[in-house]
Parts: structure tokens; sequence; C-alpha cells
């Protein structure tokens, strides 16, 4: 029997995962939604050895998915992880043999393996941040700065933040300066007042620009002078930080780190001492944030779906035809209904909320009266046009 493949650890560079994203946008369009193959499994029993082969069947698709492109160095990891949910692609199989010895039991299948929801799930391993739409992450650090005898010293915070918001960039995150979405959300109020809008509305508007915030406190300290040259001092830099999605409050990621650097400089040293600590918590940050996105597309991914101009009694028409027309959809929750305007909660087996957007769309119940006017990380705002 074949051992239980590794844990997965998601290290594919950005480049390699756009490339792995352009074709995979090439081979939706090419392609037949399903193909058959023949596997075989083995196993203990004739079940181990059945779920197997639907492993190997998958494993084929997929093998052949991948390795008709120049990017190989990475498909021991993509596979790992696919290949924890084959029932999910295996749509039917049949039973060509099937016999047991003494110690185990092979299977031979005739298996349809689901080859647009492998290339989806593929996509999202390889290409996390474009499938989670480019998120927007804005940081925003606190300071508490130290000299050797802990009196209080005034340091400008925007390097930290600079440090941090140009190694999430690297990354492929884009960054909202913290000062900018202020500007705006109230921008946005102003503008409610004229308009005679709900303020509040204008505020929750402005404070989705940034789908993730990374707030976090930086502490400095001189930890006094080397005992050989009394010039050169040491600076310490501890930065704790945290990671949450705006639209829900959801819990990302938290991350500690501290740093020391020698410097005859106070005001040179600590920022460098800073910069430092900076850029390894935003290592440890990152990787749980991805790794966080990675659980959301195997698991229930929460959207928020805001529906207006919509009755109280179209909406219960509305939430019933999600459930029973969108594929993955596990649940639909009611978080509020005010003034024609509906908040639900929709668990969607699924990392992709443009793919929701276009599923709604396409629900024959709801034909031509759903309009999506909005798409931002994991929320959807929807006009309902039907005459009530």
């Amino acid at each position: 029997m074949k051992s239980t493949p590794p844990i997965f650890r998601f290290n594919i560079h950005l480049g390699m995962a756009l490339l792995i994203g352009s074709v995979l946008f090439f081979f939706y369009g090419h392609v037949a939604a399903s193909e058959f193959v023949k596997a075989e499994g083995s196993g203990e029993t004739k079940t181990e050895s059945l779920h197997d082969a639907q492993r190997n069947a998958v494993s084929q698709v997929l093998g052949v998915m991948l390795t008709s492109q120049t990017m190989v160095e990475n498909f021991v990891l993509l596979e790992d992880k696919i290949l924890t949910k084959v029932e999910g692609y295996v749509k039917h199989y049949e039973i060509l043999s099937q016999k047991c010895s003494q110690t185990d039991c092979t299977s031979v299948i005739k298996a349809q393996v689901e080859k647009n929801e492998l290339a989806d799930d593929v996509a999202a391993l390889a290409n996390i941040l474009p499938r989670m739409n480019f998120p927007t992450i804005v940081v925003s650090v606190a300071q508490k700065s130290l000299t050797r005898d802990l009196g209080d010293v005034s340091i400008d915070m925007s390097t930290v933040e600079q440090s941090m918001g140009k190694i999430m960039a690297d990354k492929g995150f884009r960054i909202a300066e913290a000062s900018a979405l202020e500007a705006e959300k109230l921008r946005q109020a102003n503008l409610a007042k004229v308009t005679g809008n709900n303020v509040g509305s204008a505020l929750e508007i402005a404070s989705h620009l940034a789908q993730v915030i990374i707030s976090g406190q930086a502490v400095v300290q001189d930890n006094g002078a080397s005992p050989f040259n009394e010039k050169i001092h040491s600076y310490g830099a501890f930065i704790s930080a945290k990671a949450y999605q705006t639209g829900t409050g959801q819990f990302l990621a938290s991350a500690s780190s501290d740093a020391n650097v020698p410097h005859h400089s106070f005001a040179i040293g600590s920022q460098k001492a800073l910069e430092k600590a900076a850029g390894q918590v935003v290592e440890k940050l990152s990787d749980q944030i991805i790794q966080s996105w990675l659980d959301d597309c195997y698991n229930d991914h929460d959207i928020t779906l805001v529906v207006e101009n919509i009755t109280f009694g179209k909406l219960g028409k509305l939430k019933k035809a999600i459930l029973s027309e969108v594929k993955g959809v596990s649940r639909v929750n009611q978080k509020s209904f005010l003034q024609k305007r509906a908040e639900l909660l929709v668990g969607w087996a699924n990392c992709n909320t443009l793919r929701f957007a276009e599923k709604i769309e396409e629900m024959t119940s709801m034909a031509n009266m759903l309009e999506i006017t909005e798409v931002q990380g994991n929320i959807i705002r929807v006009t309902y046009l039907a005459k009530n």
C-alpha cells in the first residue's frame, strides 16, 4: 500500500505560479470537461485498493496536464495536495477487476475524471494570489521606542511599514497606504453627507478597499555600548503583528521577531534593526496567510453576499436558489436584513469568489433578476432587479 503523501508546503515562486495560471487559462478553452482513464490500485482491503485506484486515475490526468508544459519543478508539491480529495474529481468509476491475497487487495477501474474541477484546484494552489483576486493589504505599526534607561524616544514607523509593504508587494500582494485609506474613508463620509447616503454604508465601502490588515507594535531599545568600543551600541528591535481579513474579521496570522544591529548612531542602528525584524515578521505572516487561503480552497470558504433592493419574501427564493443551483454551496446563513438590504454568509467549497459571482448570475430560477455590482476580496454585492 502506498504511503500517505507528505505535508504540502507552499513554496512555489510567484513567477511559476503566474505561468501555471496562464497555462490553465489556455487549458480551460481547449479540452473536454472530463476524461476516462484506466487505473490500478492496491491496499490492505478492497475499499483501500479502490481509493488508491482513484488516486492513480486522478494522478494520470494531473500528470498529463502539468508535464505537457515546462513546469514539472513543482509537480510533486501540487500532486500531494490535489490527491487529498480524489473523490471530488472522480465523477464515476467502473470496477474492471478486483482480487485479494492474504496480504493485500488489488483493484482495476475505469474512472471518469473531472478535468475542469481538477484544473480549477491546481490553479488555486499554484496561483493562490490571483485566485484570491489579488488581495490588497494595509500595514499599520504602532511604536514604543526605548533608550537604555527606558525613556521614551519618538521614531518614525513609516520606514517599518514601507519595509513590510515592499516585501509583501514582492510576493504578489497589493499594498494600500494606511494614510490613503483613512483619507478615502473621510472622502466617502463627506460625499455621503452631500448626497444623503448613509454615512455608515460609505465607511463600510471604504473599509473594503483593503481586504487584509496587518497591525502590529514595534519596540526599539538601546542595549548599551560594546565592551570593546563604547561608541558602538547594540540596538535591538522587536516587532509583533497580526493579520485579519477586513470583511469578516477572520484571524489569518500572527508572528513576532527580534533583531539586533550594532551601530554608532541610534537613529540609523534602530532603523536597521527594525527593517531586519520587519522582514522576518513578514516572511512568517505571508506564509501563514497563504496557507490559510489554501485551506479555504479545500474547506468551506466564507463569502459575504450583499443584496440590495430585495424584499424579505424574495430573499427566501434567492437563498433556496443558491443552495439548489450552485454546486459546492454547503450553507446560506442570513446575517441581517434592513430596508431591502440583505447580507448573507455563504459557505462554498472553492476559494475563487469571482467564479461564485458567475455561478450566481447563471442561476436559471433567478435569470435576469440579479446584477453583480462589485466583487472585492470575499465580498460580492448584487442588486435585485425584478419588480417586487
